[in-house]
């Protein structure tokens, strides 16, 4: 099916760009010219092959894992299909080995998304836990639950004996029916939020679930700014 339109471009002899695809023996190829006038063919590859074709151009021990323009250099002398630059591209960039053994210098960092802006209390709120928290207190508490909230920045935080599933699950009920059910809750992925226990909840306030990268705090930035201030204060 990929092909169906090359198909029509032989079936009908047009010609784009100086190139052809024209049958030979039963396979498709596609056909230009250099600047020699010499006929210059190459096989047209069908979408359950590329894949072999991209692994044994970039994998193979003999090809070396270089770099896209190399890779297509090889890969372009004997074969062709519709967008192969494009899949070459992706195939180099997302090669594992590559990716692990590459300078440092030269990997690039993925853009910064921008967060977006919300205007209405309790569409979006953000939960994390802080601690085991020592010395705990004279009533044994030793952890924090907190959440924020994203347009109005209003935080809420409450003292915890445990994080077992069924009580954090229980303080962000008492959080969500005295104060609001927000539309999206996002948060890390400990246990405690992403279990079989926080979905039911979840599903039965139809809340969406959003969870942030695996180490990397950032991305749940305003309740980690907010637990930041919470510990310097105990601290001091």
């Amino acid at each position: 099916k990929s092909l169906s339109h090359v198909k029509h471009q032989a079936d009908n002899g047009i010609v784009k760009g100086g190139k052809k695809i024209i049958y030979k023996k039963g396979i498709l190829y596609q056909s230009s010219l250099d600047r020699r006038g010499e006929e210059t063919l190459r096989v047209v590859v069908p979408k359950s092959l590329r894949g072999r074709v991209l692994e044994f151009s970039h994998e193979h021990p003999m090809a070396g894992h270089l770099g896209q323009k190399k890779t297509t250099e090889r890969i372009r002398r004997e074969f062709w299909w519709p967008g192969c630059a494009v899949d070459i591209r992706r195939y180099c960039l997302s090669c594992d080995i590559c990716q692990k053994t590459a300078p440092k210098h030269l990997t690039k960092k993925v853009p910064l998304g921008r967060m977006p802006i919300f205007d209405t209390a309790f569409k979006r709120v953000a939960v994390d836990i802080i601690g085991p928290i020592l010395p705990m207190s004279d009533s044994k508490h030793q952890y924090i639950l907190t959440m924020i909230d994203y347009a109005t920045r209003y935080p809420e935080a409450v003292a915890l004996k445990n994080i077992r599933a069924e009580t954090v699950a229980d303080a962000l009920w008492n959080f969500w029916t005295r104060l609001g059910i927000p539309e999206t809750v996002l948060s890390d992925n400990g246990s405690q939020f992403t279990c079989e226990l926080m979905r039911d909840v979840e599903k039965l306030l139809r809340i969406k679930h959003k969870v942030c990268s695996i180490f990397h705090p950032a991305g749940n930035g305003l309740v980690e700014r907010l637990n930041g201030t919470l510990k310097a204060t105990l601290r001091k």
